[in-house]
């Protein structure tokens, strides 16, 4: 991978990460609400998933706390880190994660079985 395109990745990860680090705590709540609500059924797979998205929330807020903490700290002390892109690489490690929790949760959603959309009527006009 050549230079430029490097650093663009990190640059689009690094704001995918800027937005996560509000839209993580956000998204959480509504992965959790949904999950308590008996999206998922009262059945054993009901609960082994909505233990599974607990657990993946956890970790998604656990590392969305890490990130931002040492971005608070790249912001107010001197020292950031071993080079000036140091702030955006940790940015970019979030937006990486991000996209993965997404991902894990279109997984376990579509596993559970269906969508939101399908729980909607609809409305014949």
């Amino acid at each position: 991978m050549n230079a430029s395109l490097s650093s663009a990745l990190v640059y689009v990860l690094g704001f995918i990460g800027l937005i996560a680090v509000g839209v993580i705590p956000v998204r959480s709540w509504f992965v959790l609400r949904r999950a308590y609500k008996g999206a998922h059924g009262v059945h054993k797979l009901g609960k082994l998933l909505t233990t599974l998205l607990v657990l993946i929330v956890v970790a998604i807020l656990w590392g969305d706390l890490q990130v931002a903490t040492r971005i608070f700290k790249c912001l107010t002390e001197t020292y950031c880190g071993p080079s000036i892109a140091s702030g955006w690489t940790y940015l970019a490690i979030l937006g990486f994660w991000y996209l993965i929790f997404e991902a894990v949760i279109f997984v376990v959603h579509r596993f559970a079985g269906g969508t939101e959309r399908s729980q909607i009527p609809k409305n014949n006009f």
